[in-house]
């Protein structure tokens, strides 16, 4: 992975903008995985592309994430501070991120008299579901991820599984990609209740991103108004130098 520059990471902003969250997640990776086509990345295990993400935040942002959380019990506001590190399974780590060759495993499950064949979500399964208007995601993203259904031995299709072993199957699958849904425990410090907090690096990235770009257009437009140098000129200076010619520009 190689930290893409100021005009390649602006770009790849400037189309996301007209993209949905999960292409936008796959522009990102595309801006800092040159060699990786967008079928290859796409085709990437969930976990694994999150794992990228973890990798180019930390590339641009550094290790140390802080954010805010809402307690759904009083709603008071938390300061959430933590290091990428902590939310890291090390176990996706071992997935080829060099070749970034997508993840084949099946995986098996015997659960409420079923014998269930999957294989883990990927971003091409969540980008087919999101234009699935007449369906269920939940239940359209299982038909597609699973390989056999039987039941004694009889093929069972998707929708005629009872919710309770629906729930069994998605829970085995977040087992079986850990990294694909990471999960803050939290604890109000007003009125003492806890949860778990759904922490999206693919959403929290892109806003980190969304706000350093318009930072960064903003100081654009003040060289360029003051110096009259190109765009490119200015983001190809480093962040150091951009910020001492602004103040020479304040003054």
């Amino acid at each position: 992975m190689q930290t893409p520059s100021a005009a390649d990471l602006l770009l790849a902003w400037e189309r996301g903008l007209d993209q949905s969250p999960t292409r936008r997640a796959l522009s990102l990776l595309e801006a800092c995985l040159p060699g990786v086509t967008l079928d290859r990345l796409a085709a990437l295990p969930i976990g694994m592309r999150d794992t990228q993400l973890l990798r180019l935040r930390e590339s641009l942002f550094g290790n140390s994430v802080a954010a805010v959380s809402e307690c759904p019990d009083c709603g008071e506001r938390l300061d959430v501070a933590f290091n990428t590190n902590d939310v890291r399974h090390m176990s996706v780590e071992k997935i080829d991120a060099e070749t970034m060759e997508p993840q084949t495993q099946a995986h098996q499950l015997h659960t409420g008299g079923y014998d269930i064949t999957y294989r883990i979500p990927t971003s091409s399964d969540l980008l087919v579901i999101s234009t699935a208007d007449d369906i269920e995601p939940q239940l359209a993203l299982l038909q597609r991820c699973l390989t056999e259904v039987q039941q004694n031995g009889i093929p069972v299709q998707a929708n005629a599984l009872p919710d309770s072993v629906i729930a069994a199957i998605s829970k085995d699958m977040a087992n079986a990609d850990p990294q694909a849904q990471i999960e803050l425990g939290l604890v109000c410090p007003e009125c003492s209740y806890a949860w778990n907090a759904l922490f999206d690096i693919a959403a929290f990235l892109w806003n980190e991103i969304h706000a350093w770009a318009k930072r960064m257009l903003h100081e654009v437009h003040t060289l360029a108004r003051t110096y009259g140098w190109r765009e490119a000129d200015i983001l190809a200076m480093s962040a150091r130098r951009r910020q001492i010619y602004l103040e020479l520009a304040q003054t």
